[in-house]
């Protein structure tokens, strides 16, 4: 049941975020690494582990929910691009590099 809440309210949340945040949002999950290139990535030790990624930001965000997890190319460089759902409503989007797993941004 919460899972249903949680998407209702991500799509009455997405209708409502600002366009330079959505922009932000959709250019950096732009080129995305579809799920079978990921695992390749992650198994080659390339970056580090989506989990470690996901608690790095959950450690910026404390108590989100976190909504989507992707690895995106970002100029020539791997990063996770993690979008988070705050208790009131917001979306965060949190940005991993991948082959050291540390953040680089929190927008």
């Amino acid at each position: 049941m919460r899972l249903v809440w949680l998407v209702i309210g991500l799509l009455g949340l997405l209708g409502m975020m600002g366009a330079a945040q959505a922009q932000s949002a959709s250019a950096a999950l732009k080129n995305c690494l579809p799920p079978r290139e990921m695992q390749e990535t992650v198994a080659a030790k390339g970056v580090v582990a989506p989990a470690a990624a996901v608690m790095t930001a959950r450690r910026q965000v404390p108590g989100a929910d976190v909504v989507r997890a992707s690895l995106c190319r970002n100029s020539d460089a791997l990063v996770y691009v993690i979008m988070v759902l705050q208790k009131d409503g917001r979306i965060v989007q949190v940005m991993i590099d991948g082959s050291s797993g540390r953040v680089k941004s929190v927008q």
